[in-house]
């Protein structure tokens, strides 16, 4: 073969190596993604009647989020209607206080039925914040007992939580503050119509 054949042959070789390393430290870094596992004490992810959502009577699914610590409103009941919030711990597992019958724990979003309309919303925060909140809910909040006691949840222990006390306290340890209107209690709607969150999609 002419030098010159033997030049472009060789040439070519190393841009095809060079061209499959790179596409190696490109794809790479994609691949790394965070993964968590539902707890295994929880009912079925299919469905979950609680004294929460029991009423309802059509669920919808609520998928999987935009980013970590992302948060999920739905409807929900406890003796009064008062709704219900999650936290993404990823964008395909929540932490939540289901409601009386359950302890704190970890679903798959993607097959979590709750009652209609499912909001999904992202907090105005770094990643670094929604980072930190998710971690705190799944680290050190799950495996709780359910609090009844809405209107004094913000003061009370972290033996027992309910829903909204869960988002609340997770984003507090994480330097943001999730209550609308203040005051002893967080609720639900509180989260939803704080200024700090925004919806992003819905599902009835």
């Amino acid at each position: 073969m002419p030098k010159i054949g033997r030049f472009l042959a060789s040439s070519i070789a190393a841009g095809v190596v060079a061209g499959a390393a790179m596409t190696g430290l490109l794809v790479a870094p994609a691949q790394a993604t965070e993964t968590a596992t539902p707890d295994t004490s929880a009912a079925s992810d299919a469905d979950f009647d609680t004294a929460s959502d029991a009423d309802c009577t059509k669920k919808v699914k609520v998928g999987n989020s935009r980013y970590k610590g992302d948060i999920f409103h739905s409807w929900a009941k406890t003796v009064v209607p008062h709704n219900h919030v999650g936290i993404f711990y990823t964008t395909k597992t929540v932490v939540e206080a289901p409601g009386p019958k359950s302890l704190s724990q970890a679903r798959t979003a993607a097959t979590l039925n709750k009652c209609g309309p499912v909001y999904k919303m992202y907090v105005k925060a770094k990643q670094t914040t929604r980072n930190k909140a998710a971690n705190y809910a799944y680290n050190e909040l799950r495996g709780k007992s359910y609090d009844i006691d809405f209107a004094i949840n913000k003061i009370n222990s972290t033996l027992r939580l309910n829903c909204s006390e869960l988002v609340w306290r997770a984003y507090k340890a994480a330097g943001i503050e999730l209550d609308a209107n203040g005051g002893t209690g967080v609720y639900p709607d509180d989260i939803k119509n704080d200024g700090s969150t925004v919806i992003y999609s819905t599902r009835r």
